[in-house]
């Protein structure tokens, strides 16, 4: 197992800046293992990210069969991630997040129900644990799959964290993200 990579992404997870930070870049995902970078997303309670493909092909769904919202968007920390996929421009975007950021995403810094103010959304941490699927494992390895699993890293949440929509509003590359007052 790469051991140093592993201990990159926990010092990483750590020192990332609580409380205040930045979207660095934003995708969107129109269909299934289709990744496209923008500048923009425009996040709605109900239906999701306007053009994403969450509302029809969820992992997680409700009793109804409706996509549960508590797996709407998915946010992960840029450098993090980048301590798995390697610095080659853009090919952190196979992760296909749809928000990479700079913040502390630990349990520590983001308990599940924090409130986090993007752009013009609004975002509720998920109670849902990202610790990353098969896709991880076939685009960064085994390792980077178990690395992320292990026990003591799944509370630096190395994968990201997912979060339900509860403020529509638009985002854009650049704009803060924060920690709400109201959290």
């Amino acid at each position: 197992m790469n051991v140093e990579k592993h201990d990159l992404a926990a010092q990483l997870a750590r020192a990332a800046p609580v409380g205040v930070g930045r979207v660095e870049f934003l995708m969107n995902r129109p269909s299934e293992g289709v990744h496209v970078p923008v500048d923009e997303l425009y996040l709605d309670v109900d239906t999701g990210i306007r053009g994403d493909r969450w509302r029809d092909t969820a992992w997680l769904r409700l009793p109804d069969g409706q996509p549960d919202p508590r797996v709407q968007v998915s946010l992960t920390n840029t450098q993090v991630i980048r301590a798995f996929t390697g610095e080659a421009p853009e090919s952190h975007f196979r992760c296909g997040d749809n928000f990479y950021v700079d913040l502390n995403l630990t349990e520590a810094a983001l308990p599940v129900g924090a409130l986090i103010e993007i752009g013009e959304a609004i975002l509720e941490v998920s109670d849902v644990e990202n610790d990353a699927c098969g896709k991880f494992a076939q685009r960064f390895g085994a390792e980077a799959f178990q690395c992320v699993r292990q026990k003591k890293h799944l509370p630096l949440r190395l994968r990201g964290v997912f979060c339900a929509i509860r403020q529509s509003g638009k985002v854009q590359v650049g704009d803060l993200v924060q920690l709400s007052a109201d959290a």
